[in-house]
């Protein structure tokens, strides 16, 4: 279960998206409270419903976007509506929006069941619902509904890190940012970050005492993989937009290659790039073989790009261009994505509250922690072209 709470909005646009989305048989509307007189009543417009949270949110003229809207979203389809608009409104009442008035409506036309909820940010009294630490409040609040305790999920993240193979701490850091984890490095120690608090600790020792050799037997099966299926699944790199309020997991490229290898290959590409620039490395996380390799050991990154090109491929151009980037030819700074990031103006269109729920419909969002890593050089870490 995560839960993603969305850019606020000068309007009360959600409440017209979801709304929209229940005229067109793909959600419906499961809880309407605390509007008052207006809970009698058996035919409300959408209008109805945003003409009273801007009578509200006039109480404080201070607050300029006092639109609330969060999600909360299963794994799959194993949870019910009901059971998610119960885990809702319980979950509205630990971040002091239980007594305002708000909306809830489920969605069920992706892969995976979620609930939009739409409240106002100033309460009866006019002041200000408290927004402090409001990310971190939201996903620890909805852990505790669950009876998830951070800690012990930390400590078994942790053993599952340390069963893998790897040759440097840069490799088995990285494992541990896969999961979500902030690092830091203190008194001998590897600390895990979370929520906003510490929650486990790794002894630098026991780390460097597991380093394992190079295996170069699995990196040949995989290099035989790559050459089978980059043919097949196209490898042009793909940007990744920024979605998560601290997303730690380093992944800010993607292809449908890689996409490929961790839904059906059991290994995850992790590609290596400054801000605005594109990568000029990438680590294979072998899930399936328990094993972490610098990518040029099974294929280098131009060659990779390269074998997936075909004289027939519409994406020749494109290719090339990254390709002459990679090895030098050109050095342009940005990257432009283009149209290949479908996701980029569903991005843009949360950012400006006018309609954000396009983020919404994946499922990789949280703990999501989930798509991108934190500056390492903000935090004096290691350097990602050591793994």
């Amino acid at each position: 279960m995560i839960v993603k709470i969305l850019s606020p909005s000068a309007s009360f646009a959600a409440v017209r998206y979801n709304t929209d989305k229940v005229d067109r048989g793909m959600g419906e509307l499961m809880v309407a409270r605390n509007f008052r007189a207006m809970d009698a009543l058996s035919d409300i417009r959408p209008q109805d419903y945003i003409n009273y949270l801007k009578h509200l949110a006039a109480g404080n003229s201070r607050i300029a976007k006092p639109q609330f809207h969060a999600v909360i979203s299963a794994d799959g389809k194993s949870t019910s509506a009901q059971e998610l608009s119960v885990l809702a409104e319980r979950w509205l009442e630990k971040m002091g929006y239980g007594k305002n008035p708000y909306l809830i409506v489920f969605h069920g036309d992706t892969d995976n069941h979620h609930v939009h909820l739409v409240s106002c940010r100033v309460n009866r009294e006019g002041k200000k619902i408290s927004s402090g630490f409001e990310r971190i409040r939201a996903v620890a609040a909805l852990n505790a509904l669950q009876g998830i305790d951070p800690e012990v999920v930390c400590k078994k993240d942790i053993s599952s890190a340390l069963a893998y193979q790897f040759s440097t701490l840069a490799q088995f850091k990285l494992l541990l940012e896969s999961s979500g984890y902030d690092l830091r490095e203190a008194e001998g120690k590897l600390e895990l970050f979370r929520y906003g608090r510490v929650l486990g600790k790794v002894d630098l020792n026991l780390i460097h005492s597991r380093f394992m050799a190079f295996d170069k037997k699995r990196a040949n099966q995989l290099r035989q993989i790559f050459l089978k299926y980059l043919p097949v699944h196209f490898p042009r790199l793909i940007p990744v937009p920024i979605s998560d309020y601290r997303s730690v997991a380093p992944i800010r490229y993607t292809s449908d290659f890689a996409a490929f290898a961790s839904e059906k290959l059991g290994f995850e590409l992790v590609f290596h790039s400054a801000k605005g620039k594109l990568p000029y490395g990438y680590t294979i996380i072998d899930h399936a073989g328990q094993r972490v390799f610098k990518g040029a050991e099974v294929m280098p990154l131009k060659d990779m790009l390269a074998a997936g090109v075909s004289q027939e491929s519409t994406e020749l151009n494109r290719v090339d261009h990254i390709i002459d980037q990679l090895i030098g030819k050109q050095d342009t700074g940005n990257f432009d994505p283009g149209n290949g990031d479908e996701r980029s103006g569903e991005l843009a269109a949360a950012e400006t509250g006018a309609d954000d729920m396009g983020l919404l419909e994946l499922r990789d969002d949280i703990d999501d922690e989930a798509i991108l890593g934190r500056n390492r050089a903000r935090k004096g870490m290691a350097r990602t072209n050591t793994r």
